[in-house]
């Protein structure tokens, strides 16, 4: 019997961008605690996320590099999690459909 490796990567990166993922609230290094958040990033009820159009952006130009096979619809899910330092108790993470997948390194 022969087997054949097949490794996934997760990346985590900080983008250069001027607001938040899913708000508009400030990425400025720097500023006091508590003061770039928003009802959106506290998890307040009736609050939904808008994605940051630069960041997609920056997700297709890898997605071009890497060759990838980019999806013409995305879908956001709200994955839970019940950590401490998380007060929404969930992070938004792509599982069924999420802008590119495939490609090589």
């Amino acid at each position: 019997m022969e087997f054949e490796a097949v490794i996934g990567l997760e990346v985590h990166a900080q983008l250069s961008t001027n607001t938040k993922m899913f708000c508009s609230c400030s990425t400025k290094f720097g500023n006091p605690p508590n003061t770039q958040i928003c009802p959106v990033c506290t998890g307040l009820p009736g609050v939904l996320p808008v994605i940051n159009k630069k960041a997609v952006e920056y997700a297709l130009k890898l997605a071009l590099a890497l060759n990838c096979k980019i999806n013409l619809k995305s879908i956001m899910a709200r994955k839970t999690y019940f950590y401490p330092d998380l007060p929404k108790n969930y992070q938004i993470s792509q599982y069924e459909l999420p802008i590119a997948e495939g490609g090589a390194v």
